[in-house]
């Protein structure tokens, strides 16, 4: 934290940031913190621009593209502390905003070390350690932030591989997406986003799959009449059956046994 210093703290009021637009730019030794102390604006960051509100802070590292778009009107009134030899690690996925209410002292301490930083000789320190303690306290929100998500994130695992083994234990009956949603306990909405968010596959495309699995071992281990395996695997009739597996595997039920028979014979 010795490293840290510094450099300088910008305000822009209401009327200068409607006229004056920063457009977008970049530090190559320098990390930003922008507060957003009032009014609602935009704010690009890398590729991305985000919706900003008074309590937040911006986190614009060295070497990121940053700054607001030119042809929006601009109204959110800003403090900025420019630092050196300091960085906020944040994923590439990971929004750069950190959200403290508007309720929050930095509504006060930040008009103070504008205050002391320009016109106070001799703070120069002082401001340079409520700097680095900004800096710890966002580096801190972060780290929090990062567990919060990986919690969440575990929690969601754990609830899509508990929906999988109810859909493998259940696939060959009459199984729904709401009789699934209500065993969980959430809403068929929200339980079909997040499964196929972390399979890639529906809730529903899970089952069928799983049924047309178990098919093709039937087909090819046993010598169950097809019409047995259907009603085994819970469809309706042959001819949902003989279509749902084509469109899966490429060729009829018939034909798929016929060639491991075949394959079998040859050998």
């Amino acid at each position: 934290m010795e490293k840290i210093n510094l450099v300088d703290i910008f305000f822009v009021d209401r009327e200068y940031s409607h006229k004056h637009p920063h457009m977008i730019h970049r530090h190559a030794d320098y990390l930003e913190l922008l507060y957003i102390a009032a009014e609602n604006g935009r704010y690009f960051v890398g590729n991305y621009e985000y919706a900003v509100t008074a309590g937040d802070f911006v986190v614009c590292n060295a070497n990121i593209p940053h700054g607001e778009d030119p042809f929006q009107e601009h109204q959110i009134q800003t403090y900025c502390l420019v630092l050196s030899g300091a960085h906020l690690e944040i994923a590439e996925d990971e929004r750069p905003i950190i959200s403290l209410g508007k309720e929050n002292p930095f509504g006060e301490l930040l008009p103070a070390i504008y205050q002391m930083f320009h016109k106070q000789e001799g703070y120069s320190e002082v401001c340079r350690h409520f700097a680095t303690g900004i800096f710890m306290l966002l580096q801190r929100k972060l780290i929090d932030r990062a567990v919060n998500l990986n919690t969440k994130k575990k929690k969601r695992e754990k609830l899509i591989y508990r929906i999988a083994d109810y859909i493998n234990e259940h696939y060959a009956e009459s199984l729904t997406l709401n009789r699934i949603s209500e065993e969980f306990f959430i809403s068929s909405s929200h339980l079909s986003h997040i499964f196929k968010k972390e399979t890639g596959l529906s809730p529903m495309q899970y089952m069928i799959q799983r049924r047309i699995g178990e098919a093709q071992s039937l087909l090819v281990e046993t010598l169950l009449p097809i019409q047995e395996i259907e009603d085994r695997l819970g469809f309706n009739d042959s001819a949902h059956f003989s279509k749902t597996f084509k469109k899966c595997v490429g060729v009829t039920p018939n034909e798929y046994r016929k060639h491991f028979s075949d394959r079998r014979r040859r050998k």
